[in-house]
């Protein structure tokens, strides 16, 4: 079995377990928790605001007070459970029809970003037409398992439409990049500005790693200089990143909980700096001759060439982070409005801290397009919160549904219309032969 058979076959088991996981979670009929534990099942026929009932099995209708249900440590109601059915057959419409529309922004707005890149490096290609790739993005990514996925796509047929295939290429994956970055400085920003709730100092420290990860990306795409050296910087990040996230973890537990994570973390550190700053322990390495090997490489100059254009450019670059954060933004406020519509009631600005962060978590491809990885930190992270683990799975679904499956259809009718459409083979086959260009 080769390496592509084995990760794909690696992502689907893990994708399966976690949705067997997160539906051993889910509640088919409704729920009430009383402050000892005991759970009636049955089916609410009143939902209070300050008294509740429920039809048991047996036809007995029992009624409870507000206060005689679970709380939990902040004085949150816990102990009313909805099933998934009752969940989907309450969905209000007045709700979930303007936040579907609405979240169909996001797609154009991202192609809007990637023809602001393009014609950065000189390519054209016209909005229309980003447009559709940009659907037709969206649809490999929902509907293919293999690791072709939207970006690979949309790479091969703009790279097909110009001479400039490299610049192409590079520009379609660092229209990526920006959106990944964008995301991770709005997951700091809203965590650290929340900072002062406990719930969010859980978080602080998933998004604090992938803060460290972004800023190497932006350090090595934009300076040349860095990216010649790029050990130094790799080295500096880590220093950086990993002392604040080890401060954050001294703050969390305190120094007896995690003093054995500070030495193994100083204790490595000190193993690797020497082999870059010591001459002697770097030409071990022979670092020099990498690089220098590197730089023979056709393919390795034009990429240097394509981000050092998009460095001398810095406007449109910001302006392509400005979007990003507003497709962000789109995203929180979608799965806001979506979660009114399921009948969640959970304050807006939890959205705007938790959903980029989840997000965040996503976006790591462990697992075929998200699945089970995006419900399981929806209900780790909405429970936090006070949605009940039925509410948070349902509401994973209904925003992948809508935000991410119905609105990639588009990209499924580009794909049947297209005079110039190819085969999986010739798509990867093509992108290969280009990365081992010299």
């Amino acid at each position: 079995m080769n390496r592509k058979r084995l990760f794909n076959l690696l992502r689907i088991v893990i994708s399966a377990a976690l949705v067997v996981f997160v539906c051993y979670n889910i509640r088919l009929s409704d729920t009430l928790v009383l402050k000892d534990g005991t759970e009636i099942v049955g089916r609410l026929v009143e939902k209070g605001p300050d008294g509740f009932a429920i039809e048991t099995p047996d036809g007995k209708t029992r009624a409870f007070t507000r206060e005689d249900l679970q709380h939990d440590a902040d004085g949150r109601l816990t102990g009313v459970h909805r099933g998934i059915v009752t969940v989907f057959r309450e969905i209000d419409p007045a709700w979930f029809v303007p936040t579907f529309l609405f979240v169909g922004l996001i797609p154009v707005v991202g192609a809007l970003r990637l023809h602001l890149l393009l014609r950065v490096q000189g390519v054209t290609l016209t909005v229309g037409r980003a447009v559709g790739l940009t659907f037709l993005g969206y649809f490999f990514n929902n509907f293919m398992l293999g690791l072709t996925g939207g970006d690979v796509v949309k790479a091969f047929y703009v790279a097909r439409r110009t001479h400039k295939r490299t610049e192409a290429v590079v520009t379609v994956f660092v229209d990526r990049v920006v959106g990944l970055i964008a995301l991770a400085l709005l997951a700091a920003a809203m965590v650290t500005v929340n900072l002062g709730d406990v719930k969010f100092r859980r978080t602080a420290g998933y998004v604090w790693i992938f803060l460290a990860m972004a800023c190497f990306m932006i350090l090595v795409l934009y300076s040349r200089r860095l990216r010649r050296r790029v050990e130094y910087t790799l080295l500096g990040v880590a220093a950086v990143g990993g002392g604040l996230i080890v401060a954050w973890r001294i703050w969390m537990q305190g120094w007896d909980a995690v003093w054995v994570e500070v030495v193994l973390f100083v204790a490595v550190l000190g193993v690797f700096a020497p082999f870059i700053l010591v001459g002697p322990l770097r030409r071990l390495l022979r670092l020099s001759e990498m690089r220098q090997w590197l730089g023979r490489r056709k393919l390795v100059r034009e990429m240097d060439e394509t981000f050092h254009v998009f460095s001398g450019r810095p406007g449109p670059t910001v302006i392509a982070f400005v979007m990003s954060f507003f497709c962000h933004w789109v995203t929180a406020t979608g799965v806001w409005g979506f979660a009114r519509a399921l009948g969640i009631t959970a304050d807006y600005h939890y959205f705007l801290v938790l959903v980029p962060v989840i997000m965040m978590i996503t976006a790591i491809p462990v697992s075929v397009a998200g699945w089970g990885v995006q419900e399981a930190v929806f209900q780790m992270f909405f429970g936090m919160v006070g949605v009940a683990a039925t509410e948070a799975i349902t509401l994973s679904f209904v925003y992948r549904l809508c935000a991410a499956v119905l609105w990639s259809l588009p990209g499924g009718v580009v794909l049947m219309l297209s005079r110039d459409r190819a085969g999986l083979d010739e798509m990867t086959r093509a992108m290969s032969e280009e990365q081992g260009a010299s």
